[in-house]
């Protein structure tokens, strides 16, 4: 990470499917000369020491009734946030907006996140905040990052993607941030792209990536309009399987080999997808 950009009163966006090791690292990149305080909806038990040793902290964000936790509501967060970064300096790792969207939608949390950058323009910390790529489409991540530009390794992806050609910027912004054993989320097709050469090529970059995309491969084979009912389809479930590989690959010491393998077979079989993430979240929750 280069060093200017973690500049006092500035709010970033950070994409990534493995935070707890962006936040390990950041640690030890900054934590020996700055204060680093971590609002984060990972259990704390499964982030390294060296992110809670003082004068670091480390919060969760649940409804568990737990100490020290925070309620992950906006108000809640925006009264913790403004009340953290109000005296002395440091950086300020906020994890998990892609959840936030999910309970609360993307208009409310494009607000709070407006609100966090009036607050923090007075102040001697830096925010940066923290989510999944592939969780949200790419006009939502266009719009935050218009709010909380991304910085870190991904502010050099996104300069080239937008230079680049129109086949490149097609497979997605966030495409190359990803962890290994996460495929990459592909941005959406608009309306009047959905041609069958379009969808062709979209089908099979999927199941390059890995994915059981049949269905859509049987589609394209019959016309364009079942091909886009098809596509439509697809994509959310592809969106939601991504979300849940993201998920396993956050809390993959909790769960054995066996059922790892078990989970992310299903995730690229694109089945039982809403079952796979009810028992992740389980297993976060008995943790």
């Amino acid at each position: 990470m280069a060093e200017d950009a973690m500049q006092p009163g500035m709010v970033h966006l950070w994409p990534t499917v493995n935070p707890i090791s962006d936040l390990e690292d950041l640690h030890k990149s900054h934590g020996k000369l700055t204060e680093i305080h971590t609002l984060t909806r990972t259990n704390p038990k499964q982030i390294p020491s060296i992110c809670s040793l003082d004068p670091h902290q480390v919060r969760w964000v649940t409804d568990r009734p737990v100490n020290d936790a925070i309620r992950p509501t906006l108000e809640n967060l925006y009264s913790t946030i403004d009340r953290k970064i109000s005296s002395n300096r440091g950086i300020l790792w906020f994890e998990g907006i892609e959840l936030l969207v999910r309970v609360n939608g993307f208009d409310a949390v494009l607000k709070f996140v407006r609100s966090i950058v009036d607050i923090s323009q007075t102040s001697e910390w830096t925010i940066l905040i923290v989510g999944a790529p592939g969780t949200m489409d790419k006009e939502q991540w266009a719009r935050l990052r218009r709010e909380a530009p991304t910085i870190s390794r991904q502010q050099t992806i996104d300069e080239k993607v937008d230079d680049s050609m129109e086949f490149v910027s097609e497979i997605g912004i966030y495409s190359q941030e990803i962890d290994q054993d996460v495929p990459p989320m592909l941005s959406k097709l608009p309306p009047n792209g959905m041609d069958l050469i379009t969808l062709e090529r979209r089908c099979t970059q999927w199941e390059d990536f890995g994915f059981d995309v049949s269905p859509l491969r049987d589609a394209i084979n019959v016309n364009v309009e079942l091909s886009r009912e098809v596509y439509q389809i697809i994509e959310s479930n592809i969106r939601l399987a991504t979300e849940c590989l993201s998920q396993i690959e956050r809390t993959r010491k909790l769960i054995t080999s066996p059922e790892r393998i078990k989970l992310r077979f299903r995730c690229f079989q694109l089945t039982e997808l809403e079952t796979v993430r009810i028992q992740l979240d389980e297993m976060e929750k008995s943790d």
